[in-house]
């Protein structure tokens, strides 16, 4: 099944009663930057990129959403936003990405490329830094949400450097299946 066809209808929204989902929003510039400047480091080891720089302004994230609304327009890939089930409070956001353009930055073999076209998409998901279980939360109803309601069997990344990431994916059940090297740069990514 090719999710990014101009045919196909992602879902929009998934409502628990610790979060809500939903597709990339402008309107959510101010809380979703508030979000991003308040969790700067955790997003340059997520990203394996010096985004966002201190001097990053809301002006750029508005853009940055821009095209992410425009993604999910030209299902390129899908962004979402995650907001507290007030959407007051910006909790972070997922990116549904295509596999298919993984070989094209990092370096992979046959086997590598094998266990990459069994699946349907890579899930990118940056979460605030939170002391509860919120990160935790998030990652078991994604999971159920794209294997119930997307109908897909998706790979989740994760950075080396994002230790409690790989750790709770491993709480759940995930296994790493691949560890790519990127082709121009010292990035990696683990994909579960």
């Amino acid at each position: 099944m090719d999710i990014f066809k101009k045919s196909f209808q992602p879902p929009q929204t998934l409502t628990t009663k610790r979060f809500c989902l939903f597709p990339t929003n402008q309107f959510f510039s101010a809380s979703d930057f508030e979000a991003v400047m308040a969790n700067k480091e955790l997003l340059r080891n997520w990203s394996q990129s010096s985004w966002p720089e201190d001097d990053f302004t809301l002006k750029q994230n508005h853009e940055d959403l821009g095209q992410h609304v425009q993604d999910n327009i030209d299902h390129t890939a899908y962004g979402y936003m995650l907001y507290s089930p007030d959407k007051e409070i910006c909790y972070g956001s997922v990116y549904v990405n295509p596999l298919t353009k993984t070989p094209e930055y990092y370096h992979t073999t046959e086997t590598e490329r094998s266990v990459l076209s069994t699946h349907h998409a890579r899930i990118d998901c940056w979460i605030v830094e939170d002391s509860s279980d919120l990160e935790k939360t998030i990652l078991i109803e994604l999971k159920k949400w794209f294997k119930e309601t997307w109908k897909i069997n998706p790979l989740f990344s994760a950075r080396v450097q994002l230790e409690k990431r790989i750790k709770l994916y491993e709480e759940l059940g995930m296994k790493k299946q691949l560890d790519l090297k990127s082709q121009t740069s010292e990035m990696t990514l683990l994909l579960f």
